[in-house]
């Protein structure tokens, strides 16, 4: 383990052999990733300065309730540009889809299927020829009438 360690050319080996013994999680993270912890420190700074700030507009009238929707519009601007050392990088949000659409959906793609354009183009040539039948049905018919009424 201490061969693929990061940080082992700060340790030493015996330590780095005692220290993973008996380390509690965040005692491991303080030697091996102080970097993740820093980045937590910042993120509760920031949940505690955004809740004082909630607090703060909710105390006053109906004016600052504007304020904050213009915060949070400053705020999804400045997400677009991501934390250098986050994991997911623009990883994109769900979007939902309710069922009509998604019904909608299903049948476009159904119906754009191979098999399916192949079927229908079947069923109109067979009504195609049967009404050329009826047709020729007709037409003797009314020729045999006229052949014999004369």
């Amino acid at each position: 383990m201490h061969k693929t360690c990061y940080y082992h050319s700060r340790l030493k080996e015996d330590t780095v052999d005692a220290a993973t013994k008996s380390l509690s999680l965040q005692d491991a993270l303080e030697l091996f990733r102080p970097d993740f912890i820093s980045r937590s420190q910042c993120r509760l700074k920031k949940l505690v300065h955004r809740a004082r700030a909630r607090r703060a507009h909710g105390d006053s009238g109906p004016g600052p309730v504007h304020g904050l929707g213009e915060d949070r519009g400053r705020h999804r601007r400045n997400c677009t540009t991501p934390d250098p050392l986050s994991d997911n990088l623009f990883k994109p949000r769900e979007r939902t889809i309710s069922g009509r659409e998604m019904q909608l959906r299903s049948r476009r793609i159904y119906n754009n299927l191979p098999e399916v354009t192949k079927r229908r183009e079947e069923e109109k040539r067979r009504a195609v020829s049967q009404t050329n039948r009826l047709r020729a049905e007709v037409f003797k018919k009314k020729l045999l009438d006229q052949v014999l009424q004369r």
